[in-house]
């Protein structure tokens, strides 16, 4: 089995800690983690991702709610740049309308945070089981909550 990457995108390193944390505990060692602290550091990132100067994350975890450049905004970028990349938001935010710009803008998915990330990491631990793992554009999920 190869190592997948999961790139977490979210302005409170907190909840980087956290995550990371939960997917350690998790079982779940394909997945390498990392951290990035915001939406404009993410857009740097994955640039540099289309010219090869960096690896392709697996998996885009986003905050929706992030000061300068916010979950949407790179999730937008990313659905015109790099199309096949599966991403799914991670927030706080309830709001119909984030939920709804998120999967209008191609997210596949959209968790709700919690101390445990118990919805996030079952996704994950699925990985292999859902279409996404193929990188297709269907943004139906049965484990991820329903937009």
């Amino acid at each position: 089995m190869s190592q997948l990457l999961l790139m977490h995108v979210d302005d409170d390193p907190d909840e980087g800690f956290l995550l990371e944390r939960a997917l350690r505990k998790s079982g779940l060692a394909r997945w390498d983690y990392q951290y990035l602290p915001g939406g404009q550091a993410a857009l740097q990132y994955l640039t540099r991702t289309k010219s090869g100067e960096v690896s392709l994350p697996t998996l885009v975890v986003l905050d929706v709610r992030m000061p300068a450049v916010s979950g949407l905004e790179v999730l937008e970028w990313i659905a015109e740049n790099l199309v096949a990349m599966p991403t799914v938001m991670l927030s706080s935010s309830e709001l119909l309308s984030d939920r709804l710009r998120a999967r209008d803008l191609g997210s596949r998915g959209y968790f709700s945070k919690s101390a445990t990330f118990s919805d996030l990491l079952d996704f994950l631990r699925k990985w292999d089981e859902t279409a996404l793992a193929t990188k297709h554009t269907d943004t139906t999920l049965s484990s991820a909550r329903a937009f």
